[in-house]
């Protein structure tokens, strides 16, 4: 039974992945970042005991809430240091709450790189979904994470990718059983996209920051903490 590393937050896009993923014969390692900006992580154990409660230990871990706040500092810093004329000259227009997500995003994504290399996990999940609006949700970020994956011999899957309707997730969810009910843990630095439609330049800045910066900053923190074990929360 092959093993994935699900990024699992409770809500309702963390919540489906799982299960498709138990459905097509994963074995699932349930994980949560904290960015240390964040509220009711604790929440996540709730999901995962309702996926444990139907599905069976034998098919769900859970690994635990991680600390990934050395990774999102340094990518904000990295930008937060910079005047904001000097980063639409250098990379385009964006706002900080999608500065925010790329950068949490990434983070996520080396820590599970870490944890893949340190465990022999071959498949990472996320419930990234395009109908969200975030940028970095949509394909032309998400094939550019893809390959930062497969450079370490790991896949990325995206289980949810597709739904466009909110309510037939929840009626999927109703399906197998699951009341489409959760307590998420909330990021307080995200903001929800109010436009309706995809911000094109937003997408084509997170694009910028990722090539010119991000990703070179991103390989150097995976090969550089490969052998450290992420801690779960301040002593």
């Amino acid at each position: 039974m092959d093993e994935c590393l699900v990024l699992f937050s409770s809500g309702k896009d963390s919540l489906l992945s799982t299960i498709l993923l138990i459905e097509q014969g994963y074995k699932v390692k349930l994980v949560h970042y904290d960015n240390m900006c964040s509220i009711g992580c604790s929440n996540v154990k709730i999901g995962y005991n309702r996926l444990v409660k139907k599905y069976g230990s034998d098919k769900v871990d859970y690994i635990g809430i991680k600390n990934i706040s050395y990774f999102f500092r340094k990518f904000i810093s990295e930008m937060y240091s910079m005047p904001i004329d000097k980063i639409k000259e250098k990379y385009g227009n964006i706002s900080i709450s999608e500065l925010n997500c790329l950068s949490c995003r990434l983070s996520m994504y080396i820590a599970s790189i870490i944890i893949c290399k340190q465990m022999n996990i071959k498949y990472v999940a996320d419930g990234a979904r395009n109908s969200q609006l975030f940028a970095i949700e949509q394909d032309e970020m998400l094939t550019l994470f893809k390959e930062l994956f497969k450079k370490y011999d790991i896949e990325l899957l995206l289980p949810v990718k597709n739904i466009t309707d909110d309510f037939d997730e929840k009626n999927q969810l109703i399906l197998r059983g699951i009341i489409p009910k959760v307590n998420e843990a909330q990021c307080l630095l995200g903001m929800p996209i109010k436009s309706g439609v995809v911000d094109k330049e937003s997408l084509k800045t997170c694009i910028n920051i990722y090539e010119k910066t991000f990703k070179k900053m991103a390989k150097e923190m995976i090969e550089n903490f490969s052998n450290i074990e992420l801690g779960e929360k301040f002593i």
